[in-house]
């Protein structure tokens, strides 16, 4: 098979600073109930009218610039989100109208937290296509503009951002090796947006209820989680034939530093295999895995050659894994 992997990085995070003090005079929590039992000290969040598609541009101009292409070199982009800028049409194609992407193809993927791990797998067998050269592969969130300021059980956990990556072919034995990817839709209503789809759409008794807003069942995260990550990163290694032992660095979706920390425990590994950042950004949904990704690969805790294992979980329910050679 021919092989893919990424060729260029970029991210961006908003420059305001929302910390755990600040939330706190929004609703009741502080900053030693957020730090001890999430890991949070801060998040990055948007201001004014600027959306999901805007934080993906700017990643998006790294990313091509640092694989050194220009927009009209992608083929196709594939964005990873949760909090699109509008219903319909895709933000995938708004991101291509403002990046001037002219020769590409868009579409948006809905895996929410592990929205990445399936965006760069579909990604991949793009760019092994002989009609595809390169792809851009993006995770954005505007997180701030969908959760409900006053329900401290979901408002304290997350941020805005967006990291992008270039998908091109490579030299043999380096690039993506495999991905595991799984669902199970009986757990959907642990994380949702109860409404503003066909199932119950936007009214006034909704919005009453605070429908539109984000909506989550913490415990049963949890329970999902800490299974969820170690099965994700056993499976995609038997996938390429690699062992634990082999591995450099695990890049995890940043929910929760007591379920990464869980996580590693099951593998075996040691948190120094590890990265985190959700104590600078909070849980950036989607965005979070290449935000951290390309601030590993930037502080050199990713080298060449170096097996990297990028792991999701999350809404859907949904969780899978990626294994590549740096």
């Amino acid at each position: 098979m021919v092989s893919v992997g990424i060729s260029g990085m970029g991210s961006y995070v908003p420059p305001k600073v929302l910390t755990n003090d600040d939330i706190a005079k929004i609703v009741d929590t502080s900053d030693e109930w957020i730090t001890s039992r999430i890991g949070i000290k801060e998040r990055r969040v948007v201001e004014g009218d600027v959306c999901t598609s805007d934080l993906a541009v700017l990643a998006s101009e790294r990313a091509l610039e640092d694989a050194g292409i220009n927009a009209e070199d992608v083929d196709m982009i594939v964005l990873a989100t949760s909090s699109p800028d509008v219903p319909m049409s895709s933000t995938a194609g708004i991101l291509q109208g403002k990046l001037g992407a002219v020769n590409a193809g868009a579409f948006d993927l809905a895996a929410v937290c592990t929205g990445f791990v399936y965006a760069l797998d579909v990604g991949a067998k793009y760019a092994a296509d002989p009609d595809y050269e390169n792809v851009l592969v993006v995770g954005a969130e505007v997180y701030s503009k969908i959760l409900n300021w006053e329900d401290r059980t979901t408002c304290v956990f997350f941020g805005d951002g967006a990291g992008a990556a270039v998908v091109s072919k490579c030299e043999e034995g380096r690039g993506i090796l495999a991905s595991y990817l799984k669902a199970d839709g009986r757990g959907a209503e642990v994380i949702e947006i109860p409404a503003g789809g066909t199932k119950r759409p936007i009214s006034h008794e909704a919005i009453d209820e605070g429908l539109q807003y984000f909506h989550m069942d913490g415990r049963a995260v949890w329970d999902f989680a800490i299974v969820a990550l170690p099965e994700a990163v056993r499976e995609v290694l038997a996938r390429c034939g690699r062992t634990l032992d082999e591995v450099d660095m695990v890049i995890s979706h940043q929910s929760n530093v007591n379920i990464i920390t869980t996580g590693m425990e099951a593998l075996g590994l040691p948190m120094e295999k590890t990265y985190t950042n959700l104590q600078r950004y909070g849980n950036m949904a989607g965005a979070s895995i290449p935000v951290a990704l390309h601030e590993a690969v930037q502080e050199e805790k990713i080298k060449s050659g170096d097996l990297v294992v990028t792991v999701g979980y999350g809404g859907g329910l949904a969780w899978g894994a990626n294994a590549m050679i740096w």
